[in-house]
């Protein structure tokens, strides 16, 4: 069978450095568009005692992009959790058919060749606590109209182990980014992790760049663009307090967040006090500095610890001033804007490539599942396992006489 022949084909290469070249795909709630990056990575199995069984010598992310969503697509993800199960169906093969669409034209405008997709698809329910998430975008169309293997359904098998199926980051950290000690991403949803004390640890903090993109809506704007709408605003204390007040920050680890938490608790909130958009955004801000440095205190402590932030809302200006303001003695540390955007894109082509190796790409003392798990359904290319992957020739050069 062909993944007979596809675990053949990666045994036989296994002790040699290989490179993979992929292709994230990630689709997030803030309803931005659909971020792909294209990465490399060079990587060989690890030593016997090392704490993941890869080392990833190099990496590098040369090509990366947002495309946008128009209209109609960014509507029709808002409504489709309330839609039917045509609806639904239907979605699910069209935003695949999109997906490819999306990545036909980056991989006509940049001159790059990957050899796999990893596809992360758009979340429309995510319910760990009933075992159940749904990531819409037909892996099976999208390989179809591409030509090329495709990864995706990332999720399901962690939360089928009575995980949370999130978040998947501390894979990328650990691999990835060295140096830090916090990770903090603020997209859609801000979610934090930490290897401090040599255990993983992550979770959902609080809606982020989902609430302050439509508080800024209601002024007119797509975003608030370096957070000048917040700055200009006024803290409404009664509003803080009811925002921390909310349950689920009380909640222990593992926890997770669905989107209907930021529509259904959070909004109402923002919707029925006083004073102005403005006024309401620098009060959200200030509550997710707050949420966030709470986090912050119980995974580091007192320590002088260093934070790494990306995400959408790492552009927030005045977000990421009261997050340093919160959060100190922890550094915050923002990085380069292509690090800022496409980390969680170059997480999902990460994944895959985990994926590919039959290596975890959730870790249990993040998800608190039952044990680690290789997320993702494998979708052939029309290439079949040869194009996985490239051996790399790192045997010493023969001495020369």
């Amino acid at each position: 069978s062909f993944l007979f022949l596809l675990s053949s084909f990666i045994s036989q290469e296994m002790l040699q450095t290989r490179e993979y070249r992929g292709l994230g795909l990630m689709s997030g709630s803030s309803l931005d568009g659909i971020d792909i990056a294209f990465c490399r990575f060079l990587v060989r199995s690890g030593q016997t005692g090392q704490t993941f069984p890869l080392v990833v010598d190099e990496w590098e992310m040369p090509a990366a992009e947002t495309r946008p969503f128009d209209p109609s697509w960014r509507r029709r993800l808002r409504e489709l959790p309330a839609g039917s199960a045509r609806e639904l169906a239907l979605a699910h093969v069209e935003f695949g058919q999109l997906l490819a669409h999306e990545v036909t034209a980056f991989l006509a405008a940049h001159p790059v060749r990957p050899s796999y997709i990893a596809s992360h698809g758009h979340t429309i329910f995510h319910w760990p606590e009933r075992g159940a998430t749904l990531q819409i975008g037909d892996g099976g169309a999208l390989a179809a109209r591409t030509g090329l293997p495709v990864v995706c359904d990332f999720r399901s098998q962690d939360v089928a182990l009575q995980g949370q199926g999130a978040p998947m980051a501390p894979i990328a950290e650990r691999l990835l980014f060295d140096g830090y000690d916090l990770f903090l991403n603020l997209g859609g949803i801000a979610n934090i992790s930490s290897g401090l004390g040599g255990e993983w640890r992550a979770y959902d903090v609080a809606p982020a760049n989902q609430v302050l993109d439509r508080l800024a809506q209601q002024e007119g704007k797509a975003f608030d663009e370096n957070g000048r709408l917040a700055a200009s605003g006024q803290l409404l204390e009664p509003l803080l307090a009811q925002l921390d007040d909310l349950p689920y920050y009380r909640r222990p680890f593992p926890k997770s967040l669905d989107n209907s938490f930021s529509s259904e608790e959070v909004w109402p909130l923002l919707a029925a006090a006083p004073g102005s958009w403005a006024d309401r955004s620098h009060t959200y801000c200030e509550h997710l500095a707050r949420q966030i440095a709470r986090s912050v205190r119980e995974l580091a402590g007192q320590a002088a610890a260093r934070m790494l932030v990306t995400g959408g809302g790492a552009f927030h200006a005045f977000l990421v001033d009261r997050l340093r303001a919160h959060c100190d003695p922890v550094e915050v540390i923002v990085p380069e804007a292509r690090i800022v955007a496409f980390k969680e894109a170059a997480l999902m082509a990460l994944a895959g490539m985990l994926r590919l190796e039959g290596l975890p790409n959730f870790l249990p003392s993040v998800t608190g599942a039952g044990r680690a798990s290789v997320g993702g359904a494998w979708y052939a290319g029309s290439e079949g396992a040869a194009a996985i992957f490239e051996p790399v020739d790192d045997s010493p050069e023969p001495p020369r006489h």
